[in-house]
């Protein structure tokens, strides 16, 4: 096969929806948005409402969850690596720091963004 360079829009969604989070992804009149009100299970009346945290973290695990999807039909040197798994520090007063990384292949003109392989 060929290498990946990114997942398609489709896959993040299915990772989406496979944590219950269906039709987050919606493309209308050829632009693409995502309903934060799934994301989230908010109502967001208008951008002052707080969430960005909790839909990137979101957003994130779905990446990560559609790479491994992906990479299980790839062979090594093929496989995306832009979402490994996350690092979870103790527990402190009820709540867990996550740390994530995400690692990209940006050229300098920054026009064309991929993930790089493993």
């Amino acid at each position: 096969m060929t290498a990946r360079t990114d997942l398609t829009f489709q896959e993040l969604e299915t990772a989406l929806a496979a944590n219950g989070l269906t039709n987050a992804l919606t493309v209308i009149s050829g632009k693409l948005y995502v309903d934060i009100s799934v994301v989230n299970g908010v109502t967001v009346a208008d951008l002052t409402v707080e969430g960005v945290a909790e839909l990137l973290y979101k957003l994130r695990i779905a990446a990560g969850n559609a790479q491994s999807t992906v990479n299980a039909a790839l062979s090594t040197g093929e496989q995306l690596a832009s979402y490994p798994p996350f690092s979870y520090g103790p527990p402190i007063s009820g709540k867990v720091s996550v740390t994530h990384v995400s690692t990209f292949l940006i050229p300098l003109n920054e026009n064309t963004i991929t993930s790089p392989n493993v």
